[in-house]
C-alpha cells in the first residue's frame, strides 16, 4: 500500500474521539459533538504508542517555574511592540527560544475556499537563528495546522513514534522529525496556528511544553490584537489628516479671488494611498485594486502612459504583499539589448559567452520569494517572449550557456505603456503569453485625470528640494489646466526648475512656456493665454484640429467625458 496523502490522513485524524491512524497514537480531544470547544484541562496530544493511555508525566518545579518566569518576560516584551510587521517575527522567535525548536511559523486564516477550507498564509517563519524562512506554507503540514485550526486546541506529535506523521507525505518529503502546533485565538475566533518543528531531534518536545506554549500563545495573541487594534487607530488618524489636508488642497484647486496668493498643502500632511500621494478619487480607485492584488500571488500587467509611476506602483504592491522584506528585483526591457536581457533575466554558466569568467543568477532566482518586476515588456522581441512564456509555465529558468533548468519562487510584475491587448491584436506581442501575464491587472490614471491631485504632487517634490513656495493665482490656474502629458515625472520636472529659480512667489511667467500656454501660429506670432478661459478654449481647439474635427477622439485625449467636452464646446461658441 501507498503512504497516504495529507488528505487522507487528515480524515483519520479527526474522526472519531482524535484518535490517529497510528496504531497506539492518542489524543486529548473534545467530546463528540463538541469539536473546537475544549473542556477545561485537556488538549490535543499525539503522544508516543509506548505510553499508552497514562497521564503526562508530573513536570519539574524548578523547570517549569523557570519557564512561567521567562514566559512572563517574553509576553511583556511582546505588549511594548506596536508594529504588526515587527511583532510578528518577534513572537515566532520568542516560541523557538521557549521550546528550542528548529524552525518556527506563524500561520494566519485568511477567509475559507468554497469548499470550506480555511485560506493559509504564512505571515511570519524563522529558523533557530532567528532568520528569516523563505518558502512560506511549502515547508508546514497543512493537515497538522487544519486539525488544530478545527480543534481549537494544541497537538504534538513526533514522526518516529507516531504511524500517523510518519506517513505523511510533507512530514517525510521535509524529514521533520517532531511537530508541536497550537491555536492563536484572536477576538474569540481561531485565527491561526503558532507552529514549531525540528528535523533533527525526534524528542525536542515534551508534553509539559505544550501548556507552556499555549500561554505563550494566548499572550502573543493579545499582542496582535493590541498591534492590530493600533494600527487600525493609526490608519483612522491619517484618514482624518488625509482629509483635512484634502480639504486644504480643495481650498487651493478653488478659483480665488484675484491678487490673492495662494499656499500649496502642509507637505506634513498630504493625502496619500501608501506612498502614491493624492486623494483624488481615480487614486483612491487605483489604491483599492493594489490592495487586492497585493493579497494573490498571481502574475500582475500595470499599464498606463509614460511618467505615470508604474515602477511606484510595483513597489507598493510588493511591499503589501506576503513578502515584503525579500528582494524586489526591476528591469527595463526596452532598454537592454536581447542577449544581455536573457543573461540578466535568467543568469548565465561559467563561460557562456565571452567574459563570462563565472556562473551568476539572474533575477528571477536572485528575487528569491519577492518580486520580479519588468518594465516595458511589450518592447521584448517575440523570441524573449517564447522564453519568458517557457518559463512561467514551468516556474523554472535555464541560464544562458547552461543544460539545467533552475526552479524560482518570484512574483512576475509587468508592465507596459502600451495597451497590451492591443498589441496581441496587432500581432506584436504573443497572445498565450498575454493571458498568462495578464492575471490581475491595474491601470495607472494619468495626471491629467486626476488634476486635483497637482496641488498635493508639488508640495511633496517642493519639500523633497527643502522648499515652500507660495503661487499667485494665475500660475495656479495654469498648473491646473495643463494636461501634463509627461504626467507625474513632468510636474516633478517641473517642480524641480521653479526651485532653482529661489522665487518667493511663484507666478504666471516663472512657468515653463509649455505649461503658460505660449505656442507659435502659422504666422510665427508668438501667442499666450492669459486667463483659464482662454487655457481651456485653446485646448479645446487644439485637440480638434488634432483629430480632424472628431469630438469622440478629441474628449479623449483631453481625459474628460463626451457630455462635458459638449459642454465646453458650447460654452466656447466652438460648436
Amino acid at each position: 500500500m501507498g503512504r497516504p496523502s495529507e488528505g487522507s490522513a487528515r480524515g483519520s485524524v479527526r474522526g472519531g474521539r482524535g484518535v490517529s491512524s497510528g496504531a497506539g497514537a492518542r489524543t486529548r480531544g473534545p467530546p463528540e459533538g463538541r469539536r473546537g470547544a475544549r473542556p477545561p484541562g485537556t488538549r490535543c496530544v499525539l503522544a508516543p504508542a509506548a505510553r499508552g493511555c497514562e497521564d503526562p508525566p508530573v513536570p519539574d518545579p524548578e523547570r517549569e517555574r523557570t519557564w512561567l518566569r521567562r514566559l512572563r518576560d517574553l509576553s511583556r516584551d511582546l505588549a511594548r511592540e506596536r508594529d504588526l510587521r515587527a511583532l510578528l517575527p518577534r513572537i515566532v522567535d520568542a516560541a523557538i527560544e521557549l521550546t528550542r525548536a528548529e524552525r518556527g511559523f506563524l500561520v494566519r486564516v485568511r477567509g475559507r475556499s468554497r469548499s470550506g477550507r480555511p485560506k493559509l498564509q504564512v505571515a511570519a517563519a524563522r529558523g533557530f537563528s532567528r532568520e528569516t524562512l523563505q518558502g512560506g506554507l511549502s515547508k508546514v503540514s497543512r493537515t497538522v495546522v487544519e486539525t488544530v485550526l478545527e480543534r481549537g486546541e494544541g497537538l504534538l506529535t513526533s514522526r518516529e513514534e507516531d504511524a500517523f506523521v510518519r506517513n505523511l507525505t510533507s512530514v517525510q518529503r521535509r524529514n521533520v522529525l517532531a511537530i508541536l502546533c497550537v491555536p492563536l485565538l484572536l477576538r474569540r475566533e481561531v485565527a491561526g496556528v503558532l507552529y514549531l518543528d525540528h528535523r533533527f531531534q525526534p524528542e525536542a518536545f515534551a508534553e509539559g511544553d505544550v501548556p507552556i506554549v499555549e500561554a505563550f500563545a494566548e499572550q502573543a495573541a493579545l499582542a496582535i490584537e493590541t498591534a492590530e487594534l493600533a494600527g487600525e487607530i493609526g490608519a483612522l488618524r491619517e484618514q482624518l489628516g488625509r482629509a483635512a489636508s484634502e480639504v486644504e488642497a480643495l481650498r487651493v484647486t478653488q478659483e480665488v479671488p484675484g491678487g490673492e496668493v495662494c499656499e500649496l498643502p502642509d507637505p506634513e500632511h498630504l493625502p496619500r494611498q501608501g506612498r502614491l500621494f493624492g486623494g483624488s478619487p481615480a487614486l483612491r480607485a487605483l489604491w483599492v485594486e493594489v490592495e487586492r492584488a497585493a493579497r494573490s500571488t498571481a502574475p500582475v500587467a500595470i499599464w498606463g502612459e509614460t511618467g505615470v509611476g508604474k515602477e511606484l506602483v510595483a513597489r507598493e504592491l510588493h511591499r503589501l504583499g506576503s513578502a515584503p522584506e525579500a528582494p524586489f528585483v526591476a528591469e527595463n526591457c526596452a532598454a537592454v539589448a536581447e542577449g544581455v536581457l536573457e543573461s540578466e533575466l535568467f543568469g548565465h554558466v561559467r563561460g557562456a559567452y565571452t567574459g563570462a569568467q563565472r556562473s551568476r543568477d539572474g533575477l528571477f532566482v536572485r528575487a528569491g520569494d519577492g518580486t520580479v518586476f519588468l518594465d516595458e515588456i511589450a518592447d521584448t522581441s517575440p523570441k524573449m517572449q517564447a522564453k519568458l512564456l517557457r518559463v512561467l509555465q514551468e516556474g523554472r529558468v535555464r541560464p544562458v550557456g547552461g543544460s539545467r533548468t533552475v526552479p524560482f519562487s518570484a512574483r512576475v510584475v509587468v508592465a507596459s505603456h502600451r495597451n497590451l491587448a492591443e498589441e496581441v491584436r496587432a500581432g506584436r506581442f504573443r497572445e498565450d503569453l498575454y493571458y498568462r501575464l495578464d492575471v490581475l491587472r491595474l491601470v495607472v490614471p494619468p495626471l491629467r485625470e486626476r488634476r486635483e491631485d497637482v496641488p498635493v504632487l508639488l508640495s511633496h517634490f517642493f519639500a523633497g528640494e527643502g522648499i515652500r513656495p507660495r503661487f499667485d493665482r494665475k500660475a495656479i490656474e495654469l498648473l491646473l489646466a495643463y494636461a501634463w502629458p509627461g504626467n507625474v515625472r513632468e510636474l516633478e520636472n517641473e517642480a524641480r526648475r521653479l526651485a532653482t529659480l529661489d522665487a518667493p512667489l511663484i507666478e504666471a511667467r516663472h512657468l515653463s512656456p509649455e505649461v503658460r500656454g505660449v505656442r507659435s501660429d502659422p504666422a510665427g506670432r508668438v501667442e499666450e493665454a492669459k486667463t483659464l478661459p482662454e487655457v481651456e478654449r485653446r485646448m479645446i481647439e487644439d485637440a480638434l484640429r488634432r483629430f480632424q474635427n472628431n469630438k469622440t477622439r478629441a474628449a479623449k485625449s483631453l481625459g474628460i467625458p463626451k457630455t462635458t467636452f459638449y459642454r465646453l464646446l458650447d460654452r466656447h461658441g466652438l460648436r
